[in-house]
């Protein structure tokens, strides 16, 4: 399969990735495997205080499953003193699974600058450095300009906004073919506790209007991917057999595969229990050392924030 594009251009807003926070990295990293992964080597985060300045640890580690469009991550906390690894384990504390919402911009800075404008407050942006080895031999640096807000401001989770400066480094071809068939990254399934609230909170961060796609469920569109608001309610009916995670929280994410029928057949065969829960449409829960749960489809219309009703 070819690559495609990975970055978005000017206006754009693409949906980036999505991380687990995990109690046992090699229990994930197991886990990931057996469902068909190729997963990037074990790296410990760093940050830049400044031009010029020596990295310094960030309190968390990671690996990423690396897809045609977007990735997902999965973090461990390495430094509980550290002040992200004290935050990532306050929120691994309430459930493992998926914590943070990442999306990507061109210029992160400049987005920083129009958040506030919307009245978000922001921390200082975030020079996120992690090595990354070469197919070649030796060592790179992949870096990324992160903007966060503070843990209450978007209390469903680490929602935050980037931009990456080391494409190449990033999406390197030998870790984007996976014998799952699973190629994309699609929406996210976050649980507000107050959807009306919620709607417009995050229309205000996504630069994008929402839609009430059922009774109790809304959906803000990307230039890639989305965000889909809902309930307990909801959430159980979009991943039937899935733990739904306290409120707030984000309970799982939509996929996309090359071959839905093979996939499925993949997952069967490795022993992950698949349901059908709609045409062309199948959910997944995931074990409990990943936490959360998938939506997987082979056409961007079949998950039902897009074409059959929502509920």
């Amino acid at each position: 399969m070819a690559t495609r594009r990975q970055l978005p251009g000017s206006g754009e807003t693409f949906l980036d990735h999505l991380g687990h926070f995990v109690p046992d990295m090699d229990a994930a990293h197991r886990a990931l495997a057996r469902l068909g992964f190729v997963q990037t080597p074990y790296t410990v985060h760093q940050t830049t205080p400044g031009p010029g300045a020596a990295p310094l640890p960030g309190g968390t580690a990671n690996r990423c499953v690396m897809l045609h469009e977007g990735y997902i991550e999965v973090l461990c906390v390495v430094d509980r003193d550290h002040p992200t690894g004290a935050r990532t384990q306050r929120q691994l504390e309430r459930y493992t699974g998926v914590h943070i919402v990442a999306m990507t911009d061109p210029d992160a800075l400049a987005r920083r600058d129009r958040l506030e404008a919307a009245g978000f407050e922001t921390q200082e942006p975030v020079n996120l450095r992690r090595t990354v080895p070469l197919a070649n031999g030796g060592e790179g640096m992949a870096a990324f300009t992160v903007c966060r807000t503070p843990a209450d401001a978007m209390a469903e989770g680490r929602v935050q906004v980037l931009t990456q400066l080391t494409e190449e480094l990033v999406w390197q071809p030998r870790w984007m073919n996976h014998e799952n068939g699973i190629v994309a990254l699609r929406d996210v399934v976050i649980l507000p506790e107050d959807l009306d609230e919620a709607a417009d909170r995050y229309a205000r961060f996504m630069e994008a209007p929402p839609k009430r796609v059922a009774e109790d469920m809304i959906r803000l569109e990307l230039a890639r991917g989305g965000v889909v608001l809902t309930t307990p309610a909801g959430a159980a009916r979009l991943f039937p057999g899935a733990a739904v995670p306290p409120v707030p929280g984000i309970v799982g994410y939509g996929l996309l595969s090359d071959a839905l029928p093979a996939t499925r057949a993949f997952f069967e065969g490795r022993g992950f229990p698949v349901r059908d829960t709609g045409p062309g449409l199948a959910c997944l829960a995931l074990p409990a050392s990943l936490g959360g749960a998938w939506l997987i489809a082979d056409d961007e219309q079949a998950f039902p924030w897009n074409g059959r009703a929502a509920g």
